[in-house]
């Protein structure tokens, strides 16, 4: 990954997964996805250019919006009977079976300001009355189709446990071990794939993500909540601000003890770094500085009396790898790349 101010391409190496005849998820094309400003910005925060991306596969034909963001996307709340979609935050896709990762505080934004009726129903679980839970998914406007798919997040679980509460939720007792929320979307329709990112993976050292070295988040910035028109049954219409940014910089200290010691108010293992995080981006990716995998979430932006500053955290996604996850019976991250149920992007080789 290279700087952009010097007049080259910044880029992020993307995955394309497809199914065969048997419904077998696998990857049908690896691409290099140029990250560039609209309107010539050089700035380390900048809206990104819809480019034409083309494979050379039958699997993808696109623009940069697009393939991106079917792997990252809006995650989007609605109470019902209000003609307001609340847009929460960005999440990313990790598996093709619709395992997506977020903010865990964007997850919880309903039951902190208290809408939808969310309530405690037991330790760790709570249900929303009046409340869907969702995101966006793109569709591909060089074949005519406008607009968002709207899918279900079937259930969100936090990797935490029940104690004081390092990251303040009203009314909540809990004691996040990160800020770092595992969700499942339900399916476009059987056997299609989402499209997952490719994130760090065990035996992977991330020298990408060290201190001094340049990350780049992709995500949501600046979204703002959207009255809704009913146009049908199932159509809504609306003034939809869902734009693709990109912030990097550079990484300037890690908290890997932060859980045991708290130091910052971001919970569990986490990191700063020079990166512009405004509203909307809490939950992207963060890439590291080769592009390659994901090693963090976004957590908090700094804001000053100027708006949003240079500076803010990410959670690291690795040591969370291994905590069990409670709707998966247990399982973690790292136990399910073990097998093919899910559709995880794995990328071994020379460098990788």
């Amino acid at each position: 990954m290279v700087d952009t101010r010097e007049g080259n391409k910044l880029e992020l190496l993307k995955v394309h997964f497809n199914n065969n005849t048997s419904g077998k998820w696998f990857i049908d094309a690896i691409t290099g996805i140029s990250l560039n400003p609209r309107e010539g910005d050089k700035s380390d925060f900048f809206l990104i250019r819809d480019d034409l991306i083309n494979t050379q596969s039958v699997a993808f034909l696109g623009t940069t919006g697009f393939a991106l963001g079917r792997s990252i996307v809006p995650v989007v709340a609605h109470v019902q009977g209000e003609s307001v979609l609340r847009c929460l935050g960005t999440g990313f896709f990790i598996s093709c079976s619709g395992l997506l990762v977020t903010a865990a505080h964007v997850i919880t934004d309903p039951i902190e300001r208290q809408y939808g009726g969310v309530s405690e129903h037991k330790d760790l679980t709570w249900y929303a009355k009046n409340l869907h839970l969702g995101v966006l998914i793109p569709r591909n406007q060089l074949f005519g189709a406008g607009g968002y798919f709207y899918r279900p997040v079937e259930y969100a679980t936090f990797l935490s446990e029940p104690q004081d509460c390092m990251l303040p939720i009203s009314g909540v007792d809990l004691k996040l071990k990160s800020d770092i929320a595992i969700c499942k979307v339900m399916a476009i329709r059987e056997e299609a794939p989402y499209q997952p990112l490719t994130i760090v993976q065990s035996g992977i050292v991330g020298k990408g993500m060290a201190v001094g070295k340049t990350a780049t988040a992709v995500g949501y910035g600046g979204m703002r909540d959207v009255e809704l028109i009913r146009e049908s049954a199932h159509v809504f219409s609306g003034e939809f601000s869902l734009d693709l940014y990109a912030s990097r910089g550079v990484i300037e200290e890690r908290f890997p003890d932060n859980f045991v010691e708290p130091c910052v108010l971001t919970p569990g293992p986490c990191f700063s770094a020079a990166m512009q995080l405004p509203g909307g981006m809490s939950g992207s990716p963060i890439f590291d500085e080769e592009g390659i995998y994901v090693h963090g979430v976004v957590s908090k932006g700094w804001v000053d009396e100027n708006g949003p500053t240079r500076f803010g955290f990410g959670s690291m996604l690795a040591p969370s790898m291994g905590l069990p996850i409670r709707f998966l019976g247990d399982q973690s991250l790292l136990d399910l790349f073990e097998d093919d149920e899910h559709g995880f992007a794995k990328l071994r080789g020379p460098g990788l």
